[in-house]
């Protein structure tokens, strides 16, 4: 089994100590698009943690009455952001071709939260078939279009 252990504190060293002002006009923008990259990759990331701390049910133990309520008091989050980021979660786990996208970095937070709406349980077997539309959908659309097909294929799907 790997591990990995994070120095989150370094790493915050570092993202609090770069002074932009510091920095030339191309390196404002490089560093605007790769930070971007990671902040999507730690997204992924952090979601991906979430997804496994829900379905292992960890917030029970401390008291919580849900993944939510635990959220909302550890991690000083409110109600519609804890919901977003569990349904997304859940997502990403039952999706697997968008999941596989959202955590190479190719798709962003904002797609699968898109998407998230057509993995729920009632239609999951549907949206088994369309997942790996999605996927590919995502990297080329916005978020705002990868919204609009999603919309569109639950009306169908619901139909």
């Amino acid at each position: 089994m790997l591990v990995i252990v994070i120095d989150v504190e370094s790493l915050l060293a570092g993202v609090v100590a770069l002074d932009a002002h510091e920095l030339g006009d191309v390196e404002v923008a490089q560093s605007v698009v790769e930070l971007r990259r990671l902040v999507d990759a730690t997204d992924a990331l952090w979601i991906r943690l979430l997804g496994e701390f829900d379905r292992r049910e960890l917030w029970a133990p401390d008291g919580a009455r849900s993944a939510a309520a635990w959220l909302r008091r550890e991690c000083r989050l409110v109600h519609p952001t804890t919901a977003t980021a569990l349904l997304v979660a859940r997502a990403a786990r039952a999706l697997p071709a968008s999941g596989a996208a959202f955590r190479a970095g190719t798709i962003s937070f904002e797609h699968m939260r898109a998407i998230a709406p057509a993995a729920e349980p009632a239609r999951r077997e549907v949206a088994l078939r369309a997942d790996p539309i999605f996927a590919r959908a995502a990297l080329w659309m916005n978020p705002r279009q990868m919204s609009n097909v999603v919309r569109t294929w639950l009306q169908l799907a619901d139909g």
